[in-house]
């Protein structure tokens, strides 16, 4: 049922007079309910009721709207509030009644009752491929997604954490079109890579997401905490998704962060975003050798894969399972399928003539990776970004792990605990750990199944190998225990 018509004030004055019209007005479009006109208008409909009510004269903008709302001709309604507001005495002085009206419409307005006129934005990306495996960890990401203790207590947002090409991003998509079915208000996302363009603070991003949901650019608040309100204003009464993709640190999104009764927020980071508190988190591994194979299988064909396991077995091994390295190299390999699959991997992996570094059985580290680009898509880049924002401490440690003489696990990984690593820097263990914890936040590292033991993928030992000797860069004073947090900013998206 519509909301009902407010009683028309009592005073026969230009300002209910003014009023009178608007009522016949709406009663010529058919009489629509304030909430209908509301979608049109954007003012809330209590507003629009308040303006046909005659107690006070509405602003320009509200007047305007409500006649369009209605079929209006908007020069005809302009022309007729200025004679109503010359004949109150109200133009070019607002009475205080008139600055209260306004200041409740900006309020309607923060609070997010506002309808937008354009169609609800859908922008997530695209899946480029299914998903293969995951399938437990979707399971959980759907369970911290959904409201708990009967809806009572709404979903937390949700931090898909991972180290550089592991998939959190194709993680996250997947997980946002499933709940996107029942979100039928929008889909907003945000790339907040640095390689991407766009703005990144906080202030920025509501902005867009405003714009998206159809708030006119001159309705959007430029005082950045006024604008973030409206954002979760509206966040708040509607039934959103939000994906916030490659988040770079903690403050760039936690004003935009709520745990809001209908609406979910993914976020993907490399970093685990310890400095946020109340919300989900999962951080996604490696695949399995199985998983491996299943994916190289959407590339490259089932039958292929087949035919030739032992090669796409030697390839799953040299990528060291990590997808983004995987699905590189299937679709380098898939363009070319006139080469058999064994030639193929032998010719990317670097065994033919040149492809060794002299050592018996050796690889050149940086080879592989290298040649891991399609189109402008490269592991090596994304690796990149991650390692310039170290500190030459965090430099040096990685540097230190990658040439460890530990060999590489079953699954190509080589494993090495703080305590060890300590002693090859001549360090304690402390510092240490706290600048492997930094390396895992930058989305080189991992940690192993056991504690105090962290775990380094060959695509990462193999760029750490590449890199220029960090004991050649300006000296810098050995970090203290408890300081390292400080020294290294590295937390990047993946």
């Amino acid at each position: 049922m519509g909301r009902l018509e407010r009683p028309l004030a009592p005073d026969a004055g230009p300002v209910t007079a003014f009023a009178r019209e608007l009522r016949r007005l709406r009663t010529a479009a058919g009489s629509p309910g304030y909430r209908d006109m509301a979608t049109r208008a954007m003012f809330s409909a209590s507003v629009l009721s308040d303006a046909a009510a005659g107690y006070r004269l509405p602003t320009l903008q509200v007047a305007l709207a409500f006649a369009e709302a209605c079929g209006g001709d908007r020069a005809t309604w302009e022309r007729r509030w200025h004679e109503a507001a010359r004949a109150d005495g109200d133009e070019g002085s607002a009475r205080p009644a008139v600055k209260a009206v306004q200041q409740h419409q900006e309020n309607e307005l923060r609070a997010a009752d506002v309808r937008a006129v354009l169609p609800p934005p859908s922008q997530l990306p695209m899946e480029a491929h299914p998903l293969v495996g995951r399938r437990e960890l979707l399971q959980r990401a759907r369970a911290l997604t959904a409201p708990s203790y009967g809806g009572q207590r709404p979903a937390a947002p949700l931090v898909i954490s991972g180290q550089v090409g592991v998939g959190k991003t194709a993680f996250a998509l997947r997980l946002a079109h499933e709940l996107a079915v029942n979100l039928p208000d929008g889909q907003l996302y945000a790339n907040l890579d640095p390689a991407a363009d766009g703005r990144k603070d906080a202030a920025g991003i509501a902005g867009g997401f405003l714009e998206a949901l159809g708030i006119p650019t001159d309705r959007i608040p430029n005082d950045p905490g006024q604008r973030i309100g409206l954002y979760r204003s509206l966040l708040n009464r509607r039934r959103l998704l939000v994906v916030l993709d490659g988040v770079q640190h903690e403050r760039q999104i936690r004003e935009l962060l709520i745990a809001a009764p209908e609406s979910r927020i993914i976020i993907t980071s490399r970093s685990r975003l310890l400095g946020l508190d109340g919300i989900g988190r999962i951080r996604l591994p490696a695949l399995d050798r199985d998983e491996s194979m299943e994916l190289l299988a959407q590339l490259l064909g089932g039958d292929r894969v087949g035919s030739e396991p032992r090669a796409c077995l030697r390839l799953a091994d040299a990528c060291g399972d990590l997808p983004l390295a995987l699905n590189l190299a299937g679709r380098r390999i898939a363009a070319r399928p006139e080469w058999m699959l064994q030639d193929s991997v032998s010719e990317l992996l670097g065994d033919g003539p040149g492809g060794h570094d002299g050592r018996a059985g050796q690889r050149a580290p940086g080879r592989f990776l290298a040649r891991l680009q399609i189109g402008d898509d490269a592991l090596g880049n994304r690796l990149d970004s991650a390692y310039r924002l170290l500190t030459p401490w965090a430099r040096l440690m990685l540097r230190q792990f990658a040439g460890s003489d530990n060999p590489p696990s079953v699954d190509n990984v080589v494993y090495e605990s703080a305590d060890a690593l300590a002693m090859l820097v001549e360090r304690s263990a402390q510092p240490v750990e706290d600048l492997l914890e930094r390396l895992l936040d930058a989305g080189l590292l991992d940690h192993s199944d056991l504690p105090g033991q962290y775990g380094l993928t060959p695509m990462a030992r193999a760029y750490a190998l590449t890199q220029p000797d960090p004991t050649e860069e300006d000296p810098v004073p050995a970090p203290a225990a408890g300081a390292a947090r400080s020294q290294a900013h590295v937390r990047q998206p993946g």
